[in-house]
C-alpha cells in the first residue's frame, strides 16, 4: 500500500474476505457492518462483549465509517474514523490479515486451456515501517518463481485478478502441476535479499534528519538535569546527601536518555506477515 486509494482497496478486500457487508462505498469513504467475530478481532473491548453476550444475545452489529481523507464530510456521519499509514484500526486489520491468512495455497483455474503448465510462485506479503518520532507503514508484495528463481515486485497486482482454488486441476484438465526446485525457504532467502537490496539503495535522508532530532532531544534531556542539580545543590548538606542526590539524577537522566532511544532512533522493520504458494499459468 503506497497511498490512500491503495489503503482503501486493501479494505474492501479485507471486509470481503471476512464477509463484512460494506453498506456504502464512495470515494475516500467506506461504510462497513462489522460481524461478531470480526469487530472483536479490531475493536479492543473485551468488558463490552462480556456484557453483549451475558444480557444482549440479539445486540446489532457495529456499523463502523472510514474516511481516507481527512477533510471527508458526511452529513448524516459523525466522528468517522480516519485511516492512513500508523493509524490504530489499519493496524488491527494488517493484524487481523496475518491471523487469518498466514499461509495459503491456490492453483490458477482461469484462463487454463488443455495442455497447460502452472508454475510454483511463492507470494510474500510484508510491512516494512519506517520507525523514528514518527512512524510510516509500508505493505508490498514480492514473488519468487521456485523454478527459475525469478523475483518479482508488486507481485499481488500481477495475480489480484486471477480466480484460484485450493485443489489442483482434475486430470481431464489435461494441465501439467510442475515441481519446485527451490524450497520455500530457498525462495524466501531471495525475496529477502532483494528486500534488503531496495532498502539499501533507497534515500535515507529521513533517518539521517531523526538522528539530527534524536541528538537535540538527548542534548535538551541532558542540559536539563544538569540544571536540576544545580537548582537542588544544597551546600550546606553532607556529602554523602549530596552523592546520593548525585546518583538519583544521573540514574533517572539514563533511563530517560534510553527510553528516548528506543522511541525515536531511526531504524527499519521489515515483518513478514502472509505467505501464499501459488500455481500460475504463463510463468
Amino acid at each position: 500500500m503506497q497511498n490512500q486509494e491503495e489503503i482503501q482497496d486493501f479494505c474492501r478486500r479485507y471486509f470481503e474476505a471476512v464477509q463484512a457487508p460494506i453498506l456504502r462505498d464512495e470515494p475516500n469513504f467506506l461504510e462497513v457492518e462489522l460481524p461478531r467475530d470480526v469487530d472483536k478481532e479490531l475493536i479492543d473491548r473485551p468488558y463490552h462483549w462480556m456484557m453483549v453476550e451475558t444480557i444482549y444475545q440479539d445486540y446489532p452489529n457495529t456499523i463502523k465509517h472510514l474516511i481516507f481523507e481527512p477533510t471527508v464530510e458526511k452529513e448524516d456521519v459523525q466522528r468517522p474514523e480516519y485511516l492512513t499509514f500508523g493509524s490504530l484500526f489499519l493496524s488491527k486489520m494488517i493484524d487481523s490479515t496475518k491471523k487469518r491468512g498466514s499461509c495459503t495455497l491456490g492453483y490458477q483455474r482461469t484462463g487454463l486451456q488443455t495442455g497447460a503448465r502452472l508454475t510454483p510462485v511463492l507470494m510474500m506479503t510484508c510491512k516494512i515501517s519506517y520507525v523514528a518520532d514518527r512512524c510510516r507503514d509500508e505493505i508490498v508484495t514480492y514473488g519468487v518463481h521456485l523454478g527459475t528463481g525469478d523475483v518479482y515486485t508488486d507481485f499481488y497486482e500481477q495475480v489480484v485478478g486471477l480466480d484460484f482454488s485450493p485443489e489442483p486441476p482434475p486430470p481431464s484438465q489435461l494441465v501439467h502441476v510442475e515441481s519446485p526446485k527451490l524450497t520455500v525457504k530457498q525462495g524466501y532467502k531471495k525475496i529477502r535479499d532483494l528486500v534488503q537490496k531496495e532498502i539499501l539503495a533507497m534515500d535515507h535522508t529521513w533517518a539521517e534528519e531523526a538522528e539530527e532530532h534524536l541528538a537535540r532531544e538527548r542534548e535538551q534531556l541532558q542540559t536539563y538535569y544538569q540544571s536540576l542539580g544545580l537548582v537542588n545543590a544544597d551546600s550546606t548538606a553532607p556529602d554523602e546527601e549530596k552523592l546520593t542526590k548525585a546518583k538519583l539524577y544521573e540514574g533517572e537522566l539514563e533511563m530517560r536518555l534510553d527510553e528516548l532511544q528506543k522511541r525515536c532512533a531511526p531504524r527499519i522493520k521489515i515483518e513478514p506477515y502472509q505467505f501464499a504458494l501459488l500455481y500460475l499459468a504463463n510463468r
